[in-house]
């Protein structure tokens, strides 16, 4: 029997429940004692389309942390994640020529095993940024997950590259939770900063560019193909728009013309513009999106001036820039610098 779930709540996919049952076994928990209370079992996780509903993965984590003790689990999922229990996508990715592919990737098929989540990728100077963002609003829940998935890229990039990226910055967007900064002791060289604006993990742009060690092109293609079966199988009603939005993302410049993006994607300007009012949005809605995002991190994140910001996001001076930022947000990119929770 599958779990049904309502469309804003996609739930959880089943293999996630699994990951943390190897967790909690080692604290000698088995899968009766864990799922039982919540009427499920290991063959139905094990089923591809099974979603746990999201209260009750909720409650599966607070029963998880209650039975082990542990103040946090998110460490210990992350550590254990292996790229594998993403189905496809994961064989997609582990089979790219490169980070940089991987990534384009992750951002164009991560909700198909997480529809809770949006994964965009940045990057400026010398700095390349993976920024997190998730429906997700129960805890501990949510604070599990976010551990889990920082921690998680971090030894699913070294199992794929064979490479460990010796320091990087990680900003959680929560307090520090109790018990975590046993767990950060273990990456002296990477920075941690809690209470930020947003959940990202930034590291050397000279990362993007290491091969992969199981790089495949016709595998990755095959699995990128049943990827696309699987959006289409779902009827998913934004493909274009989600194509122009990873276009956007990935480039290194943010302000690409409309022509430009039309042609990566083989078709007309009229086409595209056609398509996107299809699916009820419009090209410079999608700029405006990325270029926000982008300015948010980058406000966030570095000490640029507003003149370097603007320039990176193809505004001719500050003043454009900061209109364009007010119109976005109602404030000032100086303003919301000084508080970006306001």
């Amino acid at each position: 029997m599958k779990t049904i779930t309502s469309r804003q709540d996609q739930g959880i996919p089943g293999v996630y429940g699994l990951l943390l049952l190897d967790v909690v076994s080692r604290w000698g928990y088995t899968a009766e004692t864990l799922f039982e209370p919540f009427g499920l079992n290991s063959e139905q996780l094990a089923e591809p389309d099974f979603r746990i509903p999201t209260a009750i993965a909720n409650q599966l984590v607070e029963h998880a942390l209650k039975l082990t003790g542990e103040p946090t689990l998110g460490f210990h999922l992350g550590n254990q994640m292996r790229i594998s229990i993403h189905g496809f996508i994961g064989y997609a990715i582990m089979t790219a020529r490169d980070i940089t592919d991987a990534l384009v990737l992750a951002n164009r098929f991560i909700q198909l095993r997480m529809p809770f989540l949006q994964l965009f990728f940045s990057t400026f100077g010398s700095k390349a940024t993976i920024q997190l963002q998730t429906d997700v609003t129960l805890e501990p829940l949510r604070t599990e997950i976010s551990i889990a998935l920082i921690f998680g890229m971090i030894s699913m990039g070294k199992a794929i590259t064979g490479v460990d990226y010796s320091a990087g910055e990680i900003d959680f967007d929560f307090p520090q939770p109790e018990g975590l900064e046993r767990f950060i002791a273990k990456y002296p060289r990477h920075q941690f900063r809690f209470d930020q604006p947003h959940l990202l993990l930034s590291f050397d742009k000279q990362y993007l560019g290491n091969k992969l060690v199981h790089a495949d092109p016709i595998a990755s293609q095959i699995a990128i193909n049943q990827c696309e079966a699987e959006l289409s199988a779902l009827g998913e009603r934004h493909r274009i728009a989600m194509r122009v939005r990873d276009i956007l993302t990935n480039s290194e410049q943010h302000y690409l013309s409309i022509e430009s993006v039309a042609e990566r994607l083989h078709m007309s300007d009229r086409t595209l513009k056609r398509q996107l009012a299809a699916e009820g949005t419009s090209f410079s809605t999608l700029v405006d999106e990325v270029r926000y995002r982008h300015a948010t991190s980058l406000l966030s994140r570095t000490d640029f001036t507003l003149e370097q910001i603007a320039d990176e996001l193809g505004y001719s001076d500050v003043a454009n820039f900061s209109r364009a930022f007010k119109r976005w947000s109602g404030r000032s990119p100086s303003n919301w610098r000084k508080d970006p929770y306001l």
